[in-house]
């Protein structure tokens, strides 16, 4: 006889049922019906996997088609159906996401991250896409712990790295960015270079504070590193102490004598100085080391206009507009000395172009 259960009696003894029992003490219409309902709900749960690969299939679609609302539309039906179906969820987030919608790909994502498990390359992708959506809407505090669990995940990826590096720089831990650029760099986190590396970031996200203190930390591990001395000049004329600045450009170009920035920024600030005769010699300098960039002309078309010396002052300044023809300085510089040279119709023209750069935003040197 076969058996199929048992049942326990309330005197502790329990009884074997065979089959034949079974029908016997439930009914076979019951049993039938367990069968029934058990086949339904295998049905119904394959008949929903199928509907949501399709909605996910459809989705795809409409983003590629340019039909995003549309997508979002029936993305969230089917979140609104089944609040549990984390694949569907994770789309509709990763669909925010590619729509740049990115207060709602935080919303959408957070809800159902803990849902998918950590060692899944799904969890890693949402992880990535939380970490820079909060970056790009200005989160860079919240950014940080995302960026740090997918940049062990992704050691090689520059964009994360880069974040998480820009992420420390505003949150000002300068220890933990400098360490960050280091790896990026390839160069040892104590090293001068590190130091040097970090402060150019900071200089770039405007804290200049920061940044002085970094580079001063890499001239203590190199006196002589090319560009340390260079960017603390930079940061003395931003804050108009304009002869520090030129004893520190000094410095750079003591040590790095093939700086044509240096030079250009040297002979510039000796301009604000007035001193136009001193300033000619670095200009000149700085054009010979690079004549592609156009700052150091206009500066020396200054110098020169300034000296009287039309006919230079004019080859420096139309030398500058062929390299940048939309600089407004240049052309207002060029105006000033046709001007000065007698040159009245050519001059109108040179102001209203320069006018017409300056109201249309362009930079003024």
């Amino acid at each position: 006889m076969r058996y199929i259960g048992r049942i326990p009696t309330t005197d502790n003894i329990t009884l074997k049922l065979n089959r034949k029992t079974v029908y016997k003490l439930l009914g076979r219409q019951i049993f039938c019906a367990v069968l029934i309902l058990l086949f339904t709900s295998s049905f119904y749960r394959s008949q929903e996997s199928r509907d949501s690969v399709n909605v996910l299939s459809r989705a795809d679609q409409l983003i590629k088609e340019g039909r995003g609302e549309e997508a979002l539309s029936i993305l969230r039906a089917a979140v609104a159906r089944d609040p549990a179906d984390s694949i569907v969820c994770i789309r509709l987030g990763k669909a925010f996401y590619q729509l740049k919608k990115y207060q709602e790909t935080i919303t959408a994502l957070t809800s159902c991250r803990m849902t998918v498990a950590k060692d899944n390359v799904t969890y890693r992708e949402v992880i990535q896409m939380l970490g820079l959506s909060h970056y790009i809407l200005g989160h860079v505090a919240e950014s940080i712990p995302f960026f740090q669990q997918s940049i062990e995940w992704f050691p090689d990826n520059l964009e994360i790295a880069y974040a998480l590096g820009v992420s420390y720089v505003q949150t000002r831990q300068p220890g933990e960015s400098r360490k960050i650029y280091a790896r990026l760099f390839g160069v040892a986190p104590d090293s001068a270079a590190a130091y040097l590396i970090n402060a150019q970031m900071h200089i770039r996200q405007r804290f200049e504070e920061t940044a002085e203190v970094e580079l001063l930390q890499a001239l203590k591990l190199d006196a002589r590193l090319p560009q340390a001395n260079f960017h603390l000049g930079e940061i003395a004329i931003y804050k108009a102490d304009i002869e520090k600045g030129i004893t520190t450009f000094q410095k750079e170009i003591s040590v790095n004598p093939s700086n044509a920035m240096a030079y250009y920024r040297l002979g510039e600030a000796l301009t604000r100085q007035l001193k136009w005769d001193q300033a000619i010699q670095p200009l000149q300098k700085s054009i010979w080391l690079n004549p592609y960039f156009s700052g150091p002309y206009i500066v020396l078309g200054k110098v020169y206009l300034k000296k009287g010396d039309l006919k230079n002052s004019e080859a420096m300044l139309r030398r500058s507009i062929a390299m940048d023809p939309n600089n407004f300085g240049a052309h207002h510089l060029l105006a000033q000395t046709l001007q000065q040279d007698g040159r009245i119709d050519e001059a109108k023209k040179e102001f209203a172009l320069a006018e017409q750069l300056r109201a249309g935003g362009e930079r003024n040197p």
